[in-house]
Parts: structure tokens; C-alpha cells; sequence
């Protein structure tokens, strides 16, 4: 579509406008433009696509705001904005008009601002009333996309405009602009309302209806008694296709919120329907089936809405959101009526025959897991039902606990990096501990290894790139990408999977985590020479294992002023001794700024290094420090561009002429890298290479004293309840080999701790890939783990060339999904793949009362006047009646 990029705003809004509106009625659809992948979602719930109309104008807003205010306001990335190669400065970038510079004032920008806003509101309603006329979901969801991005822009221009030094004149608050950014947020709610409004429609009127399926009162069986209701089967695809829909098409967060209304209306029919419904003797098996395959589609979905395990599972109810706490109310009652009636006549006359004391379904719940969900998850809870009678996910056991999270982590609609922390670390990494154990047996050979300073966690130039997304800013590239296209790419994905791995469980896993994990996998791994490159004599070896490339990164932010500090002294004619001896110093000096889990990971290396490997000063702390000042050495020699070099002077060099001698910062990078590999030679630094070891051990002491004599002051001023000051997640191990010298936490005791771990990680570019590439590895390989915690559903392939090491998504075919629940077929109550224990499950607590228990039993054909029933079926009949009704 061509619009005006010149002249007035005021005067290329509306054309441009008028010409998305001509695109619409001549197409029928709203021309859209993709958003960058690594701004969906987030804090502000970012769109996926956005109407090129709303896209136009943001880009033109900006172009304002830096008139008006001489800088960015932040919302776009324009550190490419020269990406096609021209030298223009930013200014001429920015203005619209082909370099004119613009002039403007923050008063001006908050008029067109808030007049750019109202003429774009006015075109959103008209196309959302189009949209909602012709049941229109693609042109709905362009509305939703458009109004999104231009909340979130005036949003960021909101807070611009009340913290910075240039408000607009006479209304320092925003005003005109807070008032657009309001009419903004509305709008979107209304439209992801109409959006649900919409779906729900089409649920209620077209998917779940059916005159065969719920003709009750026939005295013939439905499909002869062969299969459950279309309805049934029809909802559940039309809802796991929704979902995918939602996921892919509006903002994530308010997409879990269209979909969690979705699940909780439709889900309020069918329990009224059938909690409700008097089926013939025929039809009883039907609502019987119908229910059980209701339950099992629920806990399938059901993760998709929830934030943590705790909502899944139906725990800790009364700090739930208003409809998590309905859909387990609703499935509560549906298994409660699928009990009732669906248990033998003569098991309900057992149970009641000695009043309704002695029935455990009347008792209390207390706060346990939900009835239903055990009964839907069979695999993750073991047939002891009361196991679990337990008021926290922390509590269950491992297997269920790690399933529980990962069915919550992978459900949602974006990733969520607290949990995948939480899931990583959780029951002492266990699940850290499968996927280390198994994937070093998958590593690339050694030569295969990628040089470390060309890494994709190291060099990310080929990472940092602009993609064709609106608002990119150069986060949506990740390392799986890359692995995936390298020559041998399921060992090198594995490669960067350890990697990954191996980061986050040293940057926030306790000591105990690492040995179980890390330390365990290399002390029982299959490859004999694992600590070679832990050896003196290997220091100049830029292809390093995973684990150690993992450990050097710990290093790799304090290196750039300690090279540039070498680099300057030898351009000042200072000697290879002087260089080295510079180098010991300012590690002494910088030992402050490296993560005191780098000392951790040493110590807990140091303990299984075989005797025959020495390191440099006979110190693994001394050899990853160097190895990481070597590299960084070779990445300056590497980046360095010969045209841009000045000879310098460097004494020493040449026998004939040892006073002067012409080399380049290349060559001074090569000649400084080399001679690390000599640095304890001769023992030419030792003192100095001993004090910086010694000073590493007395910062980890003194760190301990300090927390020590903070606990003491604490417990003096009367803290020694740590629940009182919300510690309670916190757990100090009082093992004699610990070396951490912060708090350990244990990340199932309170949400906070995971949350505060990832924020750790997360500060850091490999933090983000490492991240990023665990959640993909997780997402592509979780039928291998769950089979690996012993509840999949899916057996193990024998044939499968990779297993554990997929590097892309399987997507599920649509005959599959359709009649499959998960992994499991349809209709398991009628095939007798799913047993119910009546009697156990009739004496699990579920507080019901015999009033309602009545209301169902009531229902049953055995209850109904007319009916014909042998004088030993009336006796019970009669029976159940007096103890219900008492």
C-alpha cells in the first residue's frame, strides 16, 4: 500500500487511514505487518501482528517525539536504522521528509500524539463493527493487534512524558495523553471481550449441540454403545485449534485470557447439562462416557490457563484466580456425578447401609488436590489414593511434582522463564540431571568443537541481526537456530544444550546442585579425557567441551579493561614479564566483579581432577582465568582490521635490534596470548599466582563471616522466625565441603525465589540464549523426558535414530487430535482402558453433602418411577433413599 511519507501529520493520517479502509472493503481483509518475535508478549503484552495502518503511524510518532524532544523514546530500535549502509545521522533517519530535519515541542507532540490516537480509535471501532458483523475472527484479531501497539506506544511515550526533564507545557502528567492511553486500554479489553463473546457463540450454538448426542429419554443406545458423543469429540477440537489459533494471532497474555473464558463458559453448559440430565437405561453408559471424556480433555487444557503447578492441580484454592477456582468447581462436580452415577447399585447400598458417617466422599477436603485430576492423570499419581493427601505441589513426588510444572510451563502461550528456572533446579535438579547424563553421551567429537571465540554465545554477530518483524531488536535470533543448520546439528544442538544448561546450574544451582549434575555427569562419563583440557599444556586450545566453555563465560565481562590495560603497556614498551605480571594484577584487582559461583564450580571441579592432569600454578582457578584472557586475546587479534592499525613501538623483540621494533595490535594480541601458556613457567609469578589464589579463598571466608554475623544480629533483634520476614524458601547447607557463601534457596518453597534466580540469569546475553535454548530443548524433547520421569503415555521408539535430541517441534496431525485426548484415545471408559475404583473413590474426601449427593443418585434410571427392578435391586433402591434423604 503507498502512502504519503511527507507533509503534515495531521494531513497523512487521514489518507492513510482512508486507504487501510479502501484495502478492507476491496480485500476483505486488514493488510497487517509482522511483529519481531522477541518483543511478543512480554510486560506490556505485545501483539504478534499489528495493522500496517497502526504500524505507520507508531514509526511516524517516533519520528515526532525525536522532533519534539531531541531522542528516542526507547519503543523502537534504531541502533540499525544505517543497516542498509548509508552514513545518514539520525536525525535525517528519523525525519520522514528524506533528511529535513523537523522542529517541534513536547506540547505539539502530545496534540498530534492524542489527535493521531483518536483518529485511529474511530478507525479500530469501525472495523472491529465490521469484523463482529460478518463473524470476521482474521479482521478481529488485526483490530486487536493494532489497538495493542498503539497502547503499549503511548504507553512508552506516557512514561516519557512524566519523567523527563521536557515535559509538555503547562501539563506535566501526561493528561491528553493519559486519556488516549485509557480510551487505548479499553478498547483492547472490549475487542479480546467481543473475541470471546464470538467463540463462545460458536460453541454454544453450533459445536456442542446435537439432537442424536443428547436425545436422553431414547430407549436405543447411542452408535449401539460403540463410542461417546460428536459433541464431545467436536468441542475438544474446536478448542485445541482455537488455542493454537489464539496462541499465534493476539497478545499472549490476553490470548490465555480469551481461552480461559472459552474453557470456563463452555465448560458451565456441560456441567449443567449433565449434572442435570435424566438419561434412559440405554443412554446411562453415554453420560457416563461423555463425563469421563470431559474430565480427561479438561486436564489436558487446563495447564494453558494457569500460571504454576498449584492452579493446575487444584491446590491453595482460595489464592487462585476467579476461574481457575470455577473450572476445578465445575469438573469437581461433574466427577462427583459421574460416581454417583455411575457406581454399582449394590456398592452405594454397601457404603450406605451404615448411614452417611461412615462415607468418606461426605468429609472434608482440606485443602488437597482436586479428586478430578487424579482421577485424569493416572500416570502422574500412582493408584494409592491417599498419597496424596497433600496441601503442596512441593510434597508430591518427584516424577508428578516435575510433571505438574512442565505441563504448565509448556501449556502457556510464551515462555516463562521463572518456572523453567523453578522446573531446572527443582527435587535437586533431577530433571538437569537426566538431561546432563544423557546428552554427554551425544557430544560432537572433539575436533567438531566450535573455536571458542567464533561460539555463537561469544561472537553473536550472526545472532544480533535485524529481522524482517516490526520493533526488532535484534533478541529474536537463538542459538537452536544456528545449531540447527551447522553441519552435523544434533551433536552440536547437544553441544549448546550442555552448554545452556551447564550456565544456568552454575549461575544460580547450589553447590549440591552442581555436584549431582555437572560434577556427576563428568565423574561417570563414558569419555575417558574429559579433564584434558584442564591441562597446562592445553590452555591454547580454542576447542573446549561445553561445560568448560559454560565456566568461562563466568569470566568473559571483566576481560575487555583488563586486555586493553595489557594491549596499552605493551604498546608502552613494557616486557612479557611485566605484561603477565599486569594480567595477575588486575584479576586481583577485578576478583570483586566475577560471580562467586565461578569459585564454587573450581572447588567442586578440584575434587575429581585425575592426579595426572596439572593446571597452571597446579590451580583449576588459575587455568579457566587464563583460559578466558587467552581467548579474549585471539577475539581482539581476530576482530582487529589491518587498515585501521597504527604501528607501535614494542623493545625486546629482534637479537640484532633490541631496542626497537615495529608491531601491530594483532600482533601484540598473539604474542601476549602466548605467553600465558608460559606464565607459571619457571616460577617466574608464583607469589603473585599464589596471592590471587589466596585471595580468592579469603573473600569466600569473609563472605561467610559477614552472613554469619548477620544471621546473629537478626536473631538478636528477635527475627529467629524466618517466616516472619518471608526467608522461609531459604535453606542454609551446613555441610562441611560447602563453599557457596549466599543463602541457598530451595525454589519450590516461594515463587519469589525462581523469579529472583531468573532475573540473575537473565542480566546477561548468554543468560538470555541460555535460557532460550533450554526452553526449546525442553519443548522439542518433552515426551523423552516425561517417558525418562516414568509418566508418558507414549512408549519409547526403538527405531528412533536421536532420541532425546530432537531439534524441532512434532506437530501433532489433525486425524490424531481428533481422536486422541493427549496420547490416549477417546472413549477409554468404554473401552476399559480406564478402570474406576467405586469403592476407593467414594471414600476419598470431597465434601459433598447427602443433599447433593441425593440430586444425582435421584437421577439415576434405578430411581425412576415406572421403572422395573428385580425385589433384591428395590430393597437397595429403598435403602439408599432413606440414608440419602435422612
Amino acid at each position: 500500500m503507498e502512502v504519503m511519507e511527507e507533509g503534515n501529520l495531521m494531513d497523512r493520517i487521514p489518507i492513510l487511514l482512508q486507504r487501510d479502509m479502501e484495502y478492507y472493503e476491496h480485500n476483505q481483509v486488514v493488510l497487517q505487518e509482522t511483529i519481531c518475535s522477541g518483543i511478543v508478549g512480554g510486560r506490556l503484552d505485545f501483539p504478534r501482528y499489528a495493522s500496517f495502518a497502526s504500524v505507520k503511524i507508531c514509526l511516524w510518532l517516533e519520528d515526532e517525539y525525536f522532533a519534539a524532544y531531541s531522542r528516542h523514546s526507547g519503543l523502537l530500535d534504531l541502533s540499525e536504522i544505517n543497516d542498509d549502509g548509508d552514513d545518514r545521522d539520525d536525525d535525517a533517519n528519523l525525519s520522514g521528509c528524506g533528511g529535513i530535519v523537523k522542529s517541534s515541542d513536547p506540547e505539539r507532540f502530545v496534540v498530534l500524539t492524542t489527535r493521531s490516537a483518536d483518529s485511529l480509535l474511530e478507525h479500530i471501532h469501525i472495523l472491529s463493527q465490521e469484523a463482529l458483523d460478518h463473524a470476521d475472527l482474521s479482521v478481529l484479531t488485526a483490530t486487536i493487534g493494532a489497538a495493542a501497539l498503539i497502547k503499549n506506544s503511548l504507553y512508552v511515550y506516557l512514561q516519557n512524558v512524566q519523567k523527563t526533564m521536557c515535559p509538555p507545557k503547562g501539563d506535566d502528567k501526561g493528561g491528553s495523553l493519559k486519556l488516549s492511553y485509557k480510551q487505548f486500554s479499553e478498547m483492547t479489553e472490549a475487542l479480546a471481550e467481543r473475541l470471546l463473546d464470538l467463540h463462545c457463540r460458536l460453541l454454544t450454538l453450533y459445536i456442542i449441540q446435537d439432537a442424536d448426542c443428547l436425545h436422553w429419554e431414547n430407549i436405543q443406545p447411542f452408535f449401539e454403545s460403540e463410542r461417546g458423543s460428536y459433541t464431545i469429540q467436536m468441542w475438544w477440537l474446536y478448542m485445541k485449534g482455537t488455542r493454537q489459533d489464539l496462541w499465534n494471532s493476539v497478545p499472549p497474555s490476553m490470548a490465555q485470557r480469551v481461552f480461559a473464558g472459552m474453557l470456563n463458559e463452555t465448560l458451565t453448559i456441560l456441567t449443567v447439562r449433565y449434572t442435570q440430565t435424566i438419561p434412559s437405561k440405554a443412554r446411562s453408559q453415554l453420560l457416563l462416557v461423555d463425563i469421563s471424556n470431559i474430565l480427561l480433555c479438561v486436564a489436558e487444557l487446563l495447564p494453558s490457563i494457569c500460571d504454576f503447578g498449584e492452579a493446575y492441580v487444584g491446590l491453595n484454592m482460595t489464592n487462585q484466580s476467579k476461574i481457575i477456582r470455577d473450572v476445578h468447581a465445575k469438573c469437581h462436580e461433574l466427577f462427583c456425578c459421574l460416581l454417583l452415577r455411575g457406581a454399582p447399585l449394590g456398592i452405594l447400598y454397601k457404603l450406605l447401609k451404615k448411614g452417611t458417617q461412615s462415607v468418606g466422599i461426605f468429609t472434608q477436603r482440606k485443602g488437597y488436590p482436586s479428586p478430578w485430576i487424579i482421577f485424569a492423570l493416572p500416570k502422574m499419581f500412582p493408584s494409592n489414593l491417599n498419597g496424596h493427601l497433600t496441601t503442596k505441589v512441593s510434597e508430591f513426588g518427584t516424577f508428578a511434582a516435575l510433571t505438574i510444572e512442565l505441563k504448565v510451563l509448556l501449556a502457556s502461550p510464551q515462555a516463562n522463564w521463572p518456572l523453567l528456572i523453578k522446573v531446572l533446579l527443582m527435587r535437586d535438579a533431577h530433571l538437569s540431571q537426566i538431561i546432563f547424563h544423557h546428552l554427554m553421551k551425544y557430544l560432537p567429537p572433539s575436533d567438531s568443537f566450535i573455536d571458542s571465540h567464533i561460539q555463537p554465545c561469544m561472537n553473536q554477530e550472526g545472532l544480533r541481526t535485524k529481522c524482517d518483524g516490526f520493533l526488532c531488536g535484534k533478541e529474536c535470533k537463538d542459538i537452536a537456530e544456528w545449531a540447527a543448520v551447522q553441519t552435523d546439528p544434533h551433536r552440536q544442538t547437544n553441544y549448546q544444550t550442555i552448554l545452556a544448561l551447564s550456565y544456568i546450574i552454575i549461575m544460580v544451582g547450589k553447590s549440591s546442585d552442581i555436584n549431582r549434575t555437572l560434577i556427576s555427569a563428568l565423574d561417570k562419563s563414558q569419555i575417558r579425557n574429559w579433564a584434558d583440557c584442564l591441562d597446562r599444556r592445553q590452555v591454547w586450545n580454542q576447542r573446549r567441551p561445553p561445560w568448560l566453555e559454560a565456566i568461562i563465560h563466568l569470566v568473559y565481562p571483566v576481560l575487555d579493561p583488563i586486555a586493553h590495560m595489557l594491549i596499552t603497556a605493551m604498546q608502552t614498551g613494557a616486557s612479557n614479564y611485566q605484561a603477565m605480571a599486569l594480567a595477575i594484577t588486575c584479576f586481583s584487582e577485578m576478583w570483586d566483579a566475577i560471580p562467586d559461583c565461578l569459585y564454587t564450580v573450581i572447588m567442586c571441579l578440584a575434587e575429581i581432577l585425575p592426579t595426572d592432569i596439572k593446571p597452571l600454578s597446579d590451580s583449576v582457578l588459575i587455568q579457566i582465568l587464563f583460559c578466558a584472557l587467552y581467548t579474549k586475546l585471539m577475539e581482539c587479534a581476530a576482530t582487529e582490521e589491518r587498515e585501521h592499525e597504527v604501528p607501535i613501538v614494542v623493545s625486546g623483540f629482534i637479537e640484532n635490534d633490541p631496542n626497537v621494533i615495529v608491531r601491530s595490535k594483532k600482533v601484540i594480541c598473539q604474542i601476549l596470548a602466548e605467553c600465558i601458556c608460559s606464565i607459571d613457567e619457571d616460577n617466574k609469578h608464583t607469589e603473585l599466582l599464589s596471592a590471587l589464589v589466596n585471595q580468592s579463598i579469603e573473600s569466600q571466608k569473609r563472605m561467610r563471616n559477614f552472613e554469619a554475623d548477620f544471621d546473629d544480629i537478626g536473631n538478636v533483634n528477635g527475627s529467629s522466625s524466618r517466616d516472619d520476614v518471608d526467608v522461609q524458601g531459604t535453606q542454609r547447607n551446613t555441610q562441611t565441603n560447602e563453599t557457596r557463601t549466599d543463602e541457598e534457596f530451595d525454589v519450590e518453597n516461594a515463587d519469589y525465589i525462581s523469579e529472583v534466580l531468573a532475573s540473575d540469569v537473565l542480566t546477561t546475553s548468554v543468560g538470555k540464549q541460555s535460557v532460550k535454548m533450554m526452553y526449546k530443548y525442553i519443548k522439542y524433547n518433552v515426551e523423552f523426558l516425561l517417558q525418562q520421569l516414568n509418566v508418558s503415555d507414549v512408549e519409547p521408539d526403538p527405531s528412533d535414530r536421536y532420541p532425546g535430541q530432537r531439534i524441532s517441534e512434532e506437530k501433532p496431525k489433525l486425524l490424531n487430535m481428533m481422536f486422541h485426548i493427549g496420547h490416549q484415545p477417546f472413549d477409554q471408559l468404554l473401552t476399559g482402558k480406564l478402570n474406576l475404583d467405586y469403592m476407593a473413590w467414594l471414600q476419598t474426601p470431597m465434601s459433598l453433602t447427602p443433599e447433593r449427593a441425593w440430586l444425582q443418585v435421584s437421577q439415576r434410571y434405578e430411581f425412576q418411577e415406572d421403572v422395573q427392578l428385580s425385589a433384591h435391586e428395590a430393597l437397595m433402591v429403598q435403602s439408599v433413599t432413606t440414608q440419602l434423604k435422612k
